[in-house]
């Protein structure tokens, strides 16, 4: 029996030790690892692959070969650095102490950049507000129009409450201009809570799934995405949106859910096409990487990545245009609300 009470004893400690060899161990720290775990979480997680036309296989037996027990660490980055550039995707980055690896050919350079955009000629002149990093707003000299340019939808959701007082402010207004131009993103939530305020009643705009597994096809069943009133007051007289190349991500979902609501126009240009939903990993070296996971659509089910949203009236404004302080897109915004 005592034999037995041994032998016993000696299973749990054996399971004990089997599991923590299995579930605690780190992966080692090499290059050779740090590259199939990099590869590895992206065969598992990443939703654009056949969006992009990335054949992920192929870019494994393209540069494992060029990875092994002697590649530094800034060999290895310039491998994944390769990979990267070659997604066509603005949500890939690998951040690393020394630098951070993007997709720069996601930048649209032919449309002048947010800050060669001033619609402040247009506007009335007054004091800079607090929260000038997310948003400002003004009156439209000239017309009884606001105007709020959001920057980003980056932040604390509590800033974006000040969009209550805004409303507020334009409550007597004939229209609401909404500027999303050169806006990268954001919390999601964020562009809700904006949203919101506009809707009428809660619509279906969008859908998305999610990658769960390295087959192909591992997908999750679809998500409905809406927009529903909250907040005091919905501002329901008319309402234009501006979009440019430069509008992305979660701005791109603001302009889904805005273009839902009946008194609302999206004026300007196609948005730019990235509305990956990206979630960080971390490697063994300790360098940080995200990718998509979920692939978004309209409510119809078209995919929008590397296309972007159309807008109702496309108008473009010019580098020249911007250097002349003539922003036509906004001009084009008010000329909707006025007639």
């Amino acid at each position: 029996m005592k034999r037995l009470y041994i032998y016993f004893l000696f299973i749990p400690l054996m399971l004990v030790i089997s599991c923590k060899e299995l579930f605690f161990d780190d992966p080692a720290n090499t290059s050779e690892t740090n590259f199939e775990i990099f590869w590895s979480d992206f065969n598992k997680y990443y939703a654009h692959f056949k969006v992009n036309g990335i054949n992920w296989d192929s870019v494994y037996l393209v540069n494992r070969p060029r990875v092994n027990a002697q590649t530094s660490s800034e060999e290895l980055y310039n491998v994944l650095e390769e990979i990267i550039a070659s997604m066509n995707d603005g949500h890939v980055n690998l951040y690393t102490p020394f630098a951070t690896a993007s997709c720069q050919d996601c930048i649209h350079d032919d449309y002048p950049s947010s800050g060669l955009i001033n619609p402040f000629n247009y506007l009335v002149p007054g004091p800079r507000q607090p929260n000038i990093e997310i948003m400002e707003y003004r009156m439209v000299s000239g017309h009884n129009i606001g105007y709020i340019l959001l920057k980003q939808f980056s932040g604390d959701e509590s800033s974006f409450g000040i969009i209550d007082t805004i409303i507020d402010e334009f409550r007597n207004t004939n229209g609401i201009i909404i500027d999303v131009r050169g806006n990268g993103g954001g919390n999601s939530n964020n562009a809700e809570i904006v949203a919101s305020r506009f809707a009428d009643k809660k619509r279906l705009y969008s859908r998305y799934i999610v990658k769960v597994g390295a087959g192909e096809n591992d997908f999750s069943d679809w998500y409905d995405v809406f927009i529903t009133p909250a907040g005091d007051v919905q501002y329901s007289k008319p309402v234009v949106v501006l979009t440019s190349r430069k509008t992305f991500s979660s701005a791109e979902g603001f302009v889904l859910a805005m273009r839902e609501l009946p008194n609302t126009t999206i004026v300007g240009d196609t948005t730019g096409g990235g509305m990956g939903s990206p979630v960080y990993r971390e490697l063994p070296n300790g360098w940080v990487f995200r990718l998509s996971t979920k692939l978004f659509t309209t409510k119809e089910y078209e995919i929008l990545e590397n296309i972007g949203i159309a807008p109702d009236i496309t108008e473009i404004t010019t580098r020249q245009d911007s250097i002349d302080g003539i922003d036509r897109i906004l001009e084009r915004g008010i000329e909707v609300i006025e007639n």
